[in-house]
């Protein structure tokens, strides 16, 4: 890392002298601008690994949800359950005693479980991933870093897109947003809705009920007041899903011969989800003069996730379940912002997070099974977090900038967890009452010297941290805490914009040492996964963002990430799920899920066919190597729970008129690739193996306008 770090301004030199005639003295008409510093900066002035994808790169990605991002963005995956990876650093837990270490925000507005993150991207002005902690202006839970969502706002002219798409499957899927002004200078709307519907391409062959499907819903509205120095908006949004995504099938075990086909399941109980969430959030800002601002967001959100599904993977009538969890949540942030310029700049505030959540999980052992009952948790899990938080830049000269900022937080949780067993089983009653509170401190220093307007260099330490928590989940003990996680990261970044943004490089060699990381392991004991902590981790690699425009019609990007993440000392880890009892040590281990190389190719071409219509055309290759499935690295009669290395691509063409229409064609997955998500054992010690696959090829078509 050091070795990096002290190349890394040769190199920015090297690159800035070589470039010197092309560079724009305002550092390019194609300059990013970013708040996620809670201010607006350039993105190549900002000491931190953030990778923006705006609305044009989304329509061109033909992304729908967040989760279409993936492998477009180095070191950042989401799952189709909203839970989001960042450098390695994910969870896998159904539990609501446990929060993720990687956080999302929408319009400045903390989004407290993972249900709902998978977002719609239909009225995004653009998704910032920050990547490494963020824990100095964003908090808890940032221990791998944010996504901070940026949705379009209503302005002086009326803009909007609208779009129809429809593919294989009956994948149908209208959306839309308007926004403008209502009173000019002084009042303006914004509204945004979709629909997506299709049938799915898998099967239960019992009763013929489809998996892989979409049916989901929502909106977004906005009303800004801007009057004299006040710029106030109300916001709400609301999303309903009640599509399934691809399920897990026995490939392994009694259950594999019932449903052979690779999209077949055969389940006597349904699988089904039900997912509601919304909020209603009111940002105000005020220029208090000088340059001086002071900024509120106020904010309630609330989710309703309904779930259910046969746990025996069979048509055996053995296990079954209903889950429902509720959230409710209220957060306030106030901070004030000096000046952005002079020699010194800062921003101090404080943050309030409130968290209610409530789990009922009932679990049927029925006919099928040896003893028949119902092991059912009832769980209560408050939060209350306050936090306090300062950050300034000082500009030691005209070229060289410290940074330093520091955040003190205060969390306190409280749980009221009941089990109801079956007597004279393997699941005792349970009632557990706890409570903790967390503190710690979150600092952050960067050093960055800009070499021209074109090229910057930075090095940068940041702290993480994520509180502790429960496993409130069904289990054979009493012993369900877990301990606070964090991290120190260490940084050095280049960031060059030149030819009038027409060519850019950034580069970002990271180390991050965790301690107490928190992890999930599955347990038969457990009937599913539970935190524990391993002792140390570590996790170092390169990001590297190339973007070239060699003529006006062409586009060339390249992202790329290697990745080297993992365990340092862990000595709980359990490689057999059914004896818990046993313990080995998995350091030096990579993380589960996790590839070593991950890389993406795209090409964008926009060529003009006469002067009202041109011909528009997106491909990508998306590429990520081998990835493990299990600690124990089991290799089982079917094969090693793992998935090779693979590729997959992408094309978007079509006709582009210069009204605003687009007529375009889509293939996603050109060569049907059907890789393994995920291959892991079953949790109640049936000896089943079960696989989970990507999507299949789908081929499409889309007509948007905008204006």
């Amino acid at each position: 890392m050091l070795a990096i770090a002290a190349i890394m301004p040769a190199a920015a030199e090297a690159v800035e002298q070589l470039s010197a005639a092309s560079v724009s003295s305002t550092g390019g008409a194609a300059d990013i601008i970013v708040t996620a510093r809670k201010r607006s900066e350039n993105l190549k002035d900002v000491p931190a690994s953030i990778l923006v994808v705006n609305k044009a790169q989304i329509a061109n990605l033909n992304a729908k949800t967040l989760e279409d991002l993936n492998g477009a963005a180095p070191n950042l995956h989401v799952g189709d359950d909203g839970t989001l990876t960042i450098r390695g650093i994910s969870s896998t837990a159904r539990n609501v005693g446990f929060e993720a270490g990687a956080a999302e925000y929408i319009d400045g507005v903390y989004q407290g479980r993972p249900i709902g993150n998978n977002q719609d991207l239909t009225d995004i002005e653009r998704v910032e991933v920050l990547r490494g902690p963020q824990g100095t202006l964003y908090g808890k839970n940032t221990t791998a870093g944010a996504i901070s969502i940026v949705t379009v706002r209503p302005g002086d002219s009326w803009t909007g897109r609208g779009e129809v798409q429809y593919g294989e499957e009956n994948d149908l899927r209208v959306a839309g947003y308007v926004a403008g002004p209502v009173v000019a200078d002084t009042l303006g709307i914004k509204l945004s809705g979709f629909r997506r519907k299709s049938d799915g391409y898998g099967r239960n062959v019992l009763d013929g009920v489809p998996f892989g499907n979409y049916d989901s819903a929502g909106g977004r509205g906005e009303i800004r007041l801007t009057t004299g120095p006040f710029d106030v908006s109300l916001r709400g949004d609301y999303t309903w899903d009640d599509g399934l995504p691809p399920l897990a099938k026995p490939v392994a075990g009694f259950a594999a011969a019932f449903a052979p086909g690779r999209d077949e399941i055969a389940q006597d109980r349904d699988t089904f989800n039900h997912e509601k969430s919304g909020g209603v959030s009111l940002t105000g800002d005020v220029d208090l003069g000088g340059g001086y601002t002071l900024t509120s967001i106020s904010a309630w959100r609330a989710i309703r996730d309904f779930s259910g599904g046969d746990d025996d993977s069979s048509p055996l009538d053995a296990v079954y379940h209903r889950f429902l969890d509720k959230s409710r949540q209220v957060t306030q942030e106030v901070r004030l912002a000096s000046p952005s310029t002079g020699r010194f700049s800062w921003i101090v505030g404080g943050y309030y997070f409130h968290q209610r959540l409530s789990s009922v999980r009932p679990i049927t052992l029925s006919t099928d099974f040896p003893a028949q009952g119902v092991v059912a948790d009832n769980v209560m899990v408050w939060t209350d977090s306050f936090a306090a938080f300062a950050n300034g830049d000082y500009h030691l000269t005209d070229k060289l900038t410290l940074n330093a900022g520091v955040r003190f937080t205060s969390e306190h949780k409280r749980l009221d967890f009941v089990q109801t067993g079956i007597p004279g089983f393997f699941y005792p009653d349970y009632n557990i009452k706890d409570h903790f509170t967390d503190t710690d401190v979150s600092p952050t220093a960067s050093l960055s010297y800009k070499f021209s307007p074109a090229v910057t260099t930075y090095i940068k330490f940041s702290r993480g941290f994520k509180s502790g928590g429960w496993n409130p989940d069904i289990t054979t003990t009493p012993n369900i805490k877990f301990d606070p996680e964090k991290v120190n990261n260490f940084e050095a970044g280049l960031r060059t914009s030149f030819a009038g943004g027409k060519l850019g490089l950034n580069l970002t060699a990271y180390y991050m040492d965790y301690s107490d990381l928190q992890v999930s392991q599955l347990l038969s004991t457990s009937l599913g996964y539970v935190i524990t902590n391993a002792g140390k981790a570590r996790v170092k690699g390169v990001e590297v963002e190339l973007t070239a425009q060699p003529v006006s019609w062409l586009t060339l990007t390249a992202n790329a990430a290697y990745n080297d993440a993992r365990y340092h000392d862990f000595d709980s880890g359990i490689p057999n799920l059914a004896d818990p009892s046993t313990t080995i040590n998995y350091a030096g281990q990579r993380f589960t899920f996790t590839p070593a190389f991950s890389g993406f190719l795209g090409v964008d071409t926009n060529i003009p066919l006469n002067s009202a219509v041109s011909w528009k055309t997106h491909g990508d290759v998306r590429y990520q190597s081998k990835i493990f499935f299990d600690d124990a690295r089991t290799v089982s009669s079917i094969g090693p729970f793992s998935q090779k290395g693979y590729a997959k691509v992408n094309l978007l063409s079509g006709l582009s008129f210069r009204d605003g229409l687009e007529v375009m064609l889509f293939v996603d997955n050109l060569t049907n690739n059907r890789a393994l998500e995920n291959r892991a054992s079953d949790a109640l010690g049936f000896g089943l193996i079960l696989d989970q696959y990507t999507r299949p090829r789908e081929i499409g078509g889309r007509v948007s306008f905008k204006f």
